[in-house]
């Protein structure tokens, strides 16, 4: 964990990248759930939480990384 938040505040446009795309991973698998996209499914109803939880992560190690100051 701690690896990665170091490579990601050495990298700081990486790091908004990923945020960028987690933010868009958030996005999508909400709108999933909202538009009901799993016709009942019952895999569906385990894979959108757990992307949105992902996407959830993705932007609180980004933003992490974005507050920090970069070390050498």
């Amino acid at each position: 964990m701690t690896d990665i938040l170091h490579f990601l505040r050495q990298r700081r446009r990486l790091a908004v990248l990923a945020l960028l795309l987690s933010t868009v991973l958030l996005m999508a698998a909400s709108m999933g759930r909202g538009l009901d996209w799993a016709d009942g499914q019952p895999w569906a109803d385990v894979i959108l939480p757990c992307v949105m939880l992902l996407g959830v992560a993705g932007q609180l190690l980004a933003l992490l990384a974005l507050m920090g100051k970069p070390r050498c």
